[in-house]
């Protein structure tokens, strides 16, 4: 039993960072950048560490990561960044685009 539980933990694990790679190669761009590319699909993203807590800057970097994770499922190669707000919970929205380019 201990063994099939340390199985399903190391699968699920492996998964958690196929997502964290596929969403790093998500770039940040502007609107000049993705004007030929493809639209794919508006993305959020948001986190508990807001900006009351002293923690703004980390809650917003958690809330990108997993609009990045949403952007790379659906075949996204950048994101345009619409909304970003740190008030008590980290909140970021965005347009995702597939570029040839990359």
């Amino acid at each position: 039993m201990k063994a099939l539980m340390l199985v399903v933990a190391a699968v699920s694990l492996a998964g958690c960072t196929a997502a964290v790679k596929n969403a790093e190669r998500v770039a940040d761009a502007d609107p000049a950048k993705v004007a030929h590319c493809t639209f794919v699909k508006d993305v959020t993203g948001s986190s508990v560490f807001g900006g009351d807590r002293g923690l703004a800057g980390e809650g917003i970097a958690k809330a990108k990561e997993q609009a990045r994770e949403e952007a790379a499922k659906a075949g996204a190669t950048d994101i345009v960044w619409e909304d970003v707000s740190s008030p008590d919970i980290s909140s970021v929205s965005g347009k995702a685009y597939r570029c040839s380019a990359h």
